[in-house]
């Protein structure tokens, strides 16, 4: 599976709002101002921007944002809170619809792009994860800087991964008008070795009117480590001026979970 060609968060409008109930935390923006803050005012690129959670706080710290994603259901939701900003910060935010792993089609002339949320996960192939940290160095001035901010995983696929059954997702819960979402994914193939797994992936909606709305479709993942990113980072032009294991700067760990690389053109 060369890409996965369904966007999960666009089955319908309901999962987007789950999406912003379970991704409600700030502390990779609190992060990203402390790295930028005497950088002045940037021009920033968030590829995969969905609902708007980090993207829409820097136009309000002062920064002109850009942001792109397939999702109309994620954009639309960034755009509605958007149109509640101050009318001083408004015109400094730009969301548009698109294929962001289209890298080719990613604008280019930014200060800091904005690669976070997992989102390296949610790309197929080794090949795909480091055509994205290409386009960001395409994108990005002479001088600017990328944030790229993912879980990690060192060695082969861990054995969890690879477990076989149904389990539900992270994409269930209950929405303000009542609509139930549930999610569930099973792991159908993976390649221990090359750290490849394929889910098969089911989203049932049940609207208030008791309507359902159910979609199945297959989505691969390859879990990065953080070596192939160092070597994607450095082959593209970047130097990394800060390797951290959390949002708060601390150290990071290969034991750890995560790995937040802050780079410069």
């Amino acid at each position: 599976m060369a890409r996965n060609t369904t966007n999960p968060y666009d089955i319908d409008i309901h999962v987007a709002e789950i999406y912003d109930q379970i991704e409600s935390g700030t502390e990779d923006v609190a992060f990203i101002l402390r790295l930028a803050a005497d950088l002045g005012s940037l021009k920033v690129l968030e590829p995969f921007c969905g609902t708007g959670r980090v993207l829409l706080p820097l136009a309000q710290a002062g920064h002109t944002v850009t942001g792109l994603d397939s999702s109309a259901a994620m954009l639309g939701r960034a755009r509605l809170k958007a149109r509640r900003l101050p009318d001083d910060v408004r015109p400094r935010v730009d969301l548009v619809e698109m294929d962001a792993t289209c890298f080719e089609k990613w604008p280019a002339g930014f200060d800091l792009v904005i690669l976070g949320g997992n989102g390296l996960y949610e790309l197929a192939t080794p090949e795909e994860q480091e055509g994205c940290i290409a386009a960001a160095a395409a994108s990005l001035n002479p001088g600017g800087h990328v944030y790229l901010d993912s879980d990690h995983m060192e060695g082969v696929l861990e054995a969890n991964w690879r477990q076989t059954g149904v389990v539900r997702g992270a994409l269930t819960g209950t929405c303000a008008d009542g609509a139930y979402v549930e999610n569930t994914l099973e792991t159908i193939w993976y390649d221990a070795a090359r750290r490849l797994v394929r889910f098969r992936r089911r989203t049932y909606v049940t609207l208030p009117s008791g309507q359902g709305i159910e979609r199945t479709f297959e989505q691969q993942k390859n879990p990065v480590s953080r070596l192939e990113v160092q070597t994607w980072l450095e082959q593209h032009g970047f130097t990394i001026q800060g390797l951290y294991g959390d949002r708060s700067g601390g150290p990071y760990a290969e034991a750890g979970t995560r790995m937040i690389f802050w780079a410069k053109k």
